[in-house]
Order: structure tokens, then C-alpha cells, then sequence
């Protein structure tokens, strides 16, 4: 798939956010991971060591620390392998969390009307 028919796919807009999170698989264990990128739908991180026993679909979660009490956390659904890089796309998330999702890619964008592009194409998403 080109890269052109790929963004054309994409309905909303990533922002760079790199930092630390930490991702639970099978066990309760927490593995950290790079964070690369996120959006309102998903998140883009990197492993330390590529992770091929992982599949597609398959659910975890996802803790990204804000602050020292403060953490988004998210369940997420492998939907992409490229190496160490690891395509999450977010399942369900409490609202506390939301709210700090959406203000990190508020701050990030820089531009609330695409925001506002961002949130109505999620709203659209959950409700077909």
C-alpha cells in the first residue's frame, strides 16, 4: 500500500510524543516500551528487542505515565508488526484518561480545528 492511499486511510492526526510507557501482555508484568507517536485512535511504540510471537489482535494494556500520580492508560489491540515498532490501536479508555489524551494531542497539534477534525472522526468511529 502506498504511503499517499495510507494517510488518505488515516482519519486522524499523530503527534510525536516520545517518552516512556509500559505495556502488559499475557502476564501482569510491565514492559516498558518507547513511545514514537499517538493519536486519539492509537499509538505508535518501539520494543527494545522485536517481539515475533506477538499476533495481530491480540489485546494488552497500556500505561503512559504523565506525572508522578498521573497516568493514561489504555487497552490497546495489536493491528501492526514492523520490526521493534508496534501499531496499538486503542480499544477503551476511561474518561479521566481521555480527557488527558485529548489535551496531549491538543497541546502537540498546536491547531484546535484539527482537533476538532480528530474528535468528530472518532465520534464517528464509535458510533457505526
Amino acid at each position: 500500500m502506498s504511503e499517499e492511499h495510507s494517510q488518505e486511510r488515516r482519519h486522524f492526526h499523530r503527534v510525536s510524543f516520545k517518552g516512556v510507557a509500559y505495556m502488559t501482555l499475557e502476564s501482569p508484568d510491565e514492559t516498558p516500551v518507547e513511545l514514537v507517536d499517538l493519536s486519539l485512535q492509537g499509538v505508535l511504540v518501539r520494543t527494545s528487542r522485536s517481539m515475533p510471537q506477538r499476533r495481530l489482535g491480540e489485546y494488552a494494556y497500556l500505561r503512559v505515565p504523565l506525572a508522578e500520580d498521573l497516568d493514561i492508560l489504555l487497552m490497546v489491540q495489536l493491528q501492526r508488526i514492523d520490526g521493534r515498532d508496534l501499531g496499538l490501536r486503542i480499544t477503551q479508555m476511561e474518561l479521566e484518561s481521555a480527557q488527558h489524551l485529548k489535551r496531549l494531542v491538543e497541546l502537540n497539534l498546536g491547531d484546535e480545528s484539527l482537533l476538532e477534525r480528530d474528535l468528530a472522526a472518532l465520534y464517528e468511529v464509535h458510533s457505526s
